[in-house]
């Protein structure tokens, strides 16, 4: 190639560097219009940064030609990370030196390969620039591989999919990212823990779920929001339909009446009903040792006047299964101040 970028390239980067000055401009006007001068973080004094759950600060802007990859994360990245890089720079301009910075976490690398150049951008941005791999495509030419998978869309059409799974010269790599970093394992610490008993508990679908599902398909492919008992979208929420679709497929997998109480009803196959089941059986083979069992829901949190999973779950206890009322509660009727004496209960 010798250097030469197509015109599509081009364009994008021309694209990029527009929207760049134009977040510059608004920038340097926000800065120029600020009465209080406040504290410079170079007068601080500050030679060296710990970050304490630095994962917090990995949603960094990036840029990249590879768009259309699936797994890539927010390129616009947050204000907060873009805060921490500001800092952490500043230091290692200061020194001249990659160093300046230390990074404590537990999930270091959790979701996509991007995650390991984001940390490199942090803290090795001198050796990065030496390497000619400072910006994401050039490292992802040299460090990683991309593949094409086909999988099954919410409407159940096979689509093609572009990821990033495979890291390529990996000793290099390992031998770079060793560079920078100590681990610990709880092997390392003897951390004492219990062992996992998980059981996943299979539900079939009840029959208003199955006829649901074959809706939800059609809507996903349509838009047309009476199928799924709403009004028509508008242009606004159609560009959302997806989102509409995987909302509406979550709270059907829970319980129908999340959907529409006024419509569908109870069912045993209900994960409130047989979460009720297995919790009750729990509760009386523990109950001799006050034994303690904590739910979690991601779904159907409590709204005033409308069904949720909370009080559903509660009312099952209750009724069908004799549990008291005051052997129950919910976290979010605790304050803050209050929390310990539950957490001590």
């Amino acid at each position: 190639m010798g250097g030469e970028i197509s015109r599509r390239m081009l364009k994008g980067l021309e694209i990029r560097k527009t929207n760049l000055g134009i977040k510059l401009q608004g920038i340097q006007k926000s800065i120029e219009e600020k009465k209080d001068a406040g504290i410079n973080f170079k007068d601080l004094g500050i030679d060296h940064l710990f970050v304490d759950e630095s994962h917090k600060y990995k949603n960094l802007t990036f840029t990249t030609r590879h768009d259309r990859v699936a797994g890539l994360g927010n390129m616009e990245g947050s204000q907060k990370a873009l805060n921490m890089l500001f800092a952490v720079r500043t230091l290692q301009e200061k020194f001249n030196s990659d160093l300046c910075v230390t990074f404590l976490s537990g999930t270091p690398i959790s979701n996509s390969l991007t995650e390991m150049y984001l940390l490199f951008k942090y803290l090795r941005p001198n050796e990065m620039k030496r390497q000619q791999i400072e910006n994401f495509d050039a490292w992802a030419a040299v460090f990683a591989r991309k593949t094409v998978d086909f999988e099954f869309s919410v409407t159940n059409e096979i689509i093609a999919k572009e990821r990033f799974r495979h890291f390529i010269k990996v000793p290099e790599l390992a031998l770079f990212y060793n560079e920078i970093t100590d681990y610990k394992t709880a092997k390392h610490i003897n951390l004492d823990k219990p062992e996992l008993d998980e059981q996943l508990v299979n539900i079939t679908p009840t029959p208003d779920q199955q006829e649901f599902i074959k809706k939800l398909m059609a809507f996903a492919k349509t838009g047309d929001g009476e199928l799924i008992g709403r009004l028509p979208l508008t242009k606004e929420e159609d560009k959302g339909r997806m989102l509409i679709a995987t909302n509406y497929a979550k709270k059907m997998a829970a319980d129908m009446r999340l959907i529409n109480p006024f419509i569908y009803e109870d069912h045993p196959n209900h994960k409130v009903n047989v979460c009720a089941r297995n919790v009750a059986q729990l509760y009386k083979q523990s109950n001799e040792q006050k034994g303690t069992q904590i739910i979690f829901s991601d779904i159907g949190t409590p709204k005033p006047d409308a069904f949720n999973m909370y009080d559903a779950l509660k009312d099952k206890l209750i009724s069908d299964f004799s549990i008291p009322a005051n052997h129950i509660t919910f976290i979010h009727d605790w304050t803050d101040r209050q929390k310990p004496e539950l957490f001590e209960k």
